[in-house]
């Protein structure tokens, strides 16, 4: 089985289905709401099965709109353990907070560090960031960028990969991941655009002359999936957009930029032989 990744339109938030090459699933970030509910939970059960059981919930970081309605995913689909950064979210006496840290106490919890790494067959976990001294104090940058790959049968190389970013901003890369790996390892096939499109991936407010973007060229994305629904935040950013597309490779028909809000939930195969295949409206 090749590793498989979809990214689930879940309107203006994050939920990643990771399916393994041994058959191990995980969640990573959650939105379900009473609109999309019936929608996205039926969309897991098409791909792991109405019986289906998830390994662990990931949790980029505690922030309402990457974790919102767990709970129901875990009633649905039985969840093994949530696992984060350890760092606190944002608005922590939120509802969706509150019931994210009973599901954790409940069933227990892992902290991911920083350069560890998980092996599940022939797939691949990378945890580049989470909790990191050197970054900004606030729960983006000290959430989780995972990135997952497909092995060659030595698991000594990556044949095809995608990075899965969170909310983190320029200063996760350019203080953090960029100094911890070298381009080989930063270097992916799919890149979920960071903070659903936000400018903050590339603004570096430190240097008015112009944007970060020594991470997006090491990266070298042959895509960009971007994560986002109505909101009220200006995401996706135009001058974001413009500079994904600007360093993406494109696919073999030219795409550079999907988007869940006008290409919908989307499956990406990592092939086993090497090469991806990334098809949208599913």
């Amino acid at each position: 089985m090749a590793t498989t990744i979809h990214f689930i339109d879940v309107g203006q938030g994050n939920m990643v289905l990771v399916q393994c090459s041994d058959g191990t699933n995980f969640v990573v970030d959650c939105n379900i709401t009473d609109a999309n509910k019936d929608r996205v939970l039926n969309y897991v059960a098409k791909q792991i099965g109405k019986a289906g059981r998830l390994h662990a919930f990931i949790c980029t970081h505690r922030d309402a709109d990457h974790m919102r309605g767990v709970r129901a995913l875990h009633t649905r689909f039985p969840i093994g353990s949530v696992w984060d950064s350890g760092y606190p979210g944002t608005t922590t006496d939120s509802d969706e907070y509150q019931a994210y840290m009973q599901l954790r106490r409940d069933l227990g919890s892992k902290v991911i560090d920083k350069k560890t790494k998980h092996d599940y067959g022939y797939t691949r976990l990378r945890y580049f960031s989470a909790k990191d001294d050197r970054l900004p104090k606030n729960a983006n940058d000290q959430g989780i960028v995972v990135k997952v790959e497909e092995l060659n049968l030595a698991k000594s190389k990556a044949l095809s990969s995608t990075i899965l970013t969170g909310d983190g901003s320029y200063a996760t890369w350019k203080d953090g991941i960029m100094k911890d790996y070298s381009k080989d390892d930063v270097s992916c096939s799919i890149l979920m655009a960071a903070h659903h499109g936000s400018l903050d991936f590339f603004d570096d407010p430190n240097d008015s002359r112009h944007y970060y973007t020594s991470h997006i060229k090491a990266i070298e994305p042959a895509m960009v999936v971007v994560s986002v629904g109505d909101n009220n935040f200006g995401h996706p950013d135009s001058k974001a957009l413009e500079l994904y597309r600007k360093y993406a490779t494109g696919s073999d028909k030219g795409n550079k930029v999907f988007r869940t809000d006008r290409q919908h939930s989307m499956k990406l195969v990592l092939k086993s032989g090497g090469g991806w295949n990334l098809s949208s409206n599913q």
